[in-house]
């Protein structure tokens, strides 16, 4: 067994050799689902087969479904060395059909979860709270394991599991669900609670009045915020993109599936370990299931993406992932969540200000989950001189080094060498400014006098910095791809951001504030839960 010092009776595992194989369970509507007992042989031998089939190195071998179960392959790193070791992390998965996640008894979703009183999400979301606390033997064995294979820095997964326990707070979900579902100045927990009266006077339809009988206006209105059966597909560029899915599914009283990506699975099992065993007769665990297939799985997806089983599908991911799911989605309303990236603006006037404060600020909003968020800066744009821009990519530099000697980067092999072929290659008469010790990359700065193309960054703790003459010039770098704007100075802001807004970026904040929130804010345009009910007329 896989040495431990978190608890092993929670995901279990196995090691043979240099590889480590770990059981993971479904939450299939409120039942956990384990995989039938896999002989570590088999699968390895399964894997090795279809690599040789189809011309594959071992790394891209990746899944497969055999006969009673699903593997996902990742090769495992060796974090001192920022480079694979020899094994893979195999997570052994079991089947399941649609029909058995679908929603279809109408009745029971009217009885059990659309009528639960608010104070039946406050309890629910209570107990997971504190169960999967960083304190907890979940999220100690969640760590442990994910550290095997995760691409994210250690500093940042052990972050990830610390804010589980936040983003399942009760106050703040009954918050969230007041201020996004606040209607005619009453708050929202009233309208997904029960009909509201509108006390708003109405008027009858023409053909009512041009009829024989004609009838009255002036009847009572009423108001619901009706709870829908939800798909959620997660992204896994942070460990918490389930989670959010989650608690915007439990916060609306819904029936809903959570699809774990590829690159978090197991968070998604340890929240389905948790609610089985915290809170397992609570109507919220009965209609939730939290599974996994791999993507394009048509015989799971062409009765999945059907109006049969779900009023909302909620996509986060890549643009050609999101398009397939819309062209099949047909009769379903879709909820996307696309790529999108930050850059910051500085202005002339951080010459005058101390430029080491300015960068820090700004160098935090690029640190964004190791600059994996979709909020996260990847360019800054200087106004002044090429000289000051320079300057500011040195100084830019100096602050992304502090990051690394607080929290030391994992740069993963793959992403290693595209930024030496950017260095020799697309950017090789850029001005680099490299951080690293003993020829491991830690973060770098590149001065870019001219176009960059935002598809070669890797997005792995590199700053593109690019001059221009006024702030201006970059409202043409604009679109609805750029996520956030961050600027300095705070004076600039109330001059630009209408027009920065009206391009399709959905926040404009100052420099070190890219990761602001509050609950009910809005996300990518979206006052999302909103979006996630049906409202209803009566």
């Amino acid at each position: 067994m896989l040495m431990s010092t978190a608890n092993p009776g929670i995901l279990p595992a196995q090691t043979d050799g240099n590889d480590v194989f770990v059981e993971l369970p479904f939450m299939i509507r409120g039942t956990l689902r384990y995989p039938p007992h896999a002989q570590v042989d088999a699968v390895r031998a399964a894997f090795d087969r279809e690599a040789r089939e189809k011309g594959l190195s071992p790394r891209q071998a990746a899944y497969l479904k055999l006969a009673d179960v699903q593997v996902l392959r990742e090769p495992m790193i060796d974090r001192a060395r920022s480079a694979y070791r020899d094994g893979f992390l195999y997570q052994i998965m079991p089947l399941f059909r649609p029909e058995e996640i679908g929603e279809t008894d109408f009745a029971a979703l009217a009885d059990e979860l659309y009528s639960l009183p608010m104070e039946g999400i406050s309890s629910f979301l209570a107990a997971l709270s504190g169960a999967v606390s960083i304190e907890s033997e979940y999220a100690a064995r969640g760590l442990e394991l994910s550290l095997l294979s995760s691409e994210m820095p250690e500093g940042f997964l052990k972050a990830a599991y610390g804010t589980f326990s936040a983003l399942l707070n009760p106050e703040t979900a009954i918050r969230m669900v007041d201020d996004e579902l606040s209607f005619l100045n009453r708050p929202g927990s009233e309208y997904l609670s029960g009909w509201v009266r509108t006390g708003r006077p109405s008027v009858t339809g023409l053909s009512t009045a041009m009829g024989p009988a004609p009838f009255a206006g002036g009847t009572d209105t009423w108001v619901r915020a009706m709870p829908t059966r939800q798909l959620h597909i997660t992204a896994g560029n942070s460990p918490a993109v389930p989670i959010v899915s989650a608690l915007r599914a439990f916060a609306t009283k819904s029936a809903s599936v959570i699809k774990s990506p590829s690159g978090a699975l197991i968070p998604g099992a340890l929240l389905g370990l948790a609610m089985a065993r915290h809170v397992p007769d609570h109507p919220l665990t009965r209609h939730t299931s939290i599974v996994y297939w791999q993507g394009g799985d048509a015989g799971l997806e062409d009765v999945l993406f059907s109006p049969l089983f779900f009023d909302r599908i909620v996509v986060w991911g890549a643009p050609d992932a999101v398009a397939s799911v819309r062209a099949r989605a047909l009769y379903n309303r879709v909820i996307t969540f696309n790529p999108r990236y930050g850059v910051t603006w500085i202005g002339r006037e951080a010459f005058s200000d101390p430029l080491e404060e300015v960068a820090a600020r700004a160098a935090g909003d690029s640190m964004i989950w190791n600059q994996k968020a979709c909020i996260a800066s990847l360019v800054h744009y200087v106004e002044g001189s090429e000289a000051q821009a320079l300057e500011y990519a040195r100084v830019l530099s100096l602050a992304l080094r502090e990051w690394d000697r607080q929290v030391t980067n994992l740069v993963p092999p793959l992403l290693a060498g595209q930024i030496r072929r950017l260095r020799r290659g697309t950017l090789s008469q850029a001005r680099w400014f490299v951080n690293g010790e003993d020829g491991r990359l830690g973060s770098a700065v590149v001065y870019v006098p001219g176009e960059f193309n935002l598809l070669d960054h890797p997005m792995c703790r590199l700053v593109v910095v690019r001059r221009v003459d006024v702030l201006e010039r970059c409202l043409g770098y604009l679109h609805a791809g750029v996520s956030t704007v961050g600027i300095h100075p705070l004076s600039r802001i109330p001059g630009l951001r209408d027009r920065i807004a009206a391009r399709g970026v959905s926040n404009i904040m100052p420099i070190g504030q890219h990761e602001r929130m509050y609950p009910g804010m809005p996300h990518d345009g979206m006052r999302v839960l909103g979006d996630l009910v049906d409202w209803k007329n009566a």
